[in-house]
């Protein structure tokens, strides 16, 4: 009886092993897919900035009565939920923004779709819908999965080195209405907390009332950081926040806080 049990134990691990294999498998290859298909819009766009740049004033054109860059364009034309590209040099952070302010999952809908709106278990990074692009709140809030391939926006993480912070001190959110240059305010640790709490929530803020509030938030993030950038941040500047999941706490968050530069 006893090495009956001993058989049966060891086919249940067994299963468990090969299933886990599976399923590491499945999470690579489509992150290698997702990969592959992030590349060949890249291409859309690097094929058009290559061969037909117009000097430090963006060429527009418009599509569908909306008026986008022209490297843009054929993204724009393909899925109108394009709204951008972010990238941080040197990263793995290099992909097509998203966003849909007017569905019906608070902007969530490409947390799991891919830009064809197929299932993908990275997504793409997407713009909290209670933001406005253009013209541009506040804040603006980009989320993107944290990836245990390293992909999506797994590298902010690294934020919290201050080596690797030296190193990108800057980097780029360019919309399909302008290019944007961000320097980096602020690195943190956070946590998605209940509707009731009074402590503070940094994924909440979009725009500010007043300018006390404006520099309320800002002090907090500065208190919150675990880098100390030295940089200014006054009222009517533009902010962008880049957020993932972190794993310090339940429904832990990490997230990056820059100020628009130009």
């Amino acid at each position: 009886m006893k090495k009956r049990i001993i058989n049966i134990l060891m086919i249940i691990c067994i299963l468990v092993a090969v299933g886990c294999g599976a399923y590491l498998a499945c999470y690579y290859y489509g992150s290698h897919q997702s990969e592959e298909a992030v590349a060949d819009l890249k291409a859309k766009v690097d094929d058009w900035t290559e061969q037909e740049t117009n000097g430090d004033k963006p060429e527009m054109v418009s599509v569908d009565g909306v008026m986008v860059q022209k490297k843009f364009e054929q993204l724009y034309r393909e899925n109108h939920d394009f709204i951008g590209w972010i990238n941080i040099k040197d990263t793995h952070v290099d992909y097509p923004v998203m966003y849909t302010p007017g569905d019906s999952e608070n902007g969530e809908y490409y947390i799991h779709r891919d830009y064809e709106g197929q299932y993908s278990a990275a997504g793409l990074p997407f713009a909290d819908s209670n933001c406005i692009i253009n013209p541009p709140t506040d804040n603006i809030i980009l989320y993107g999965h944290n990836m245990n391939s390293g992909k999506m926006f797994h590298d902010i993480l690294k934020y919290e080195e201050e080596e690797f912070y030296q190193a990108h001190k800057t980097f780029t959110f360019d919309t399909i209405y302008e290019d944007g240059e961000y320097e980096v305010v602020a690195a943190l640790y956070g946590q998605i907390l209940p509707e009731e709490s009074t402590d503070f929530k940094y994924y909440e803020f979009v725009n500010a009332g007043t300018e006390e509030e404006f520099l309320d938030y800002v002090d907090n993030i500065k208190r919150m950081s675990v880098i100390d950038t030295g940089v200014e941040v006054k009222y009517g500047d533009k902010l962008l926040t880049l957020s993932t999941c972190a794993y310090h706490v339940k429904d832990g968050r990490f997230a990056v806080i820059a100020r628009k530069v130009k």
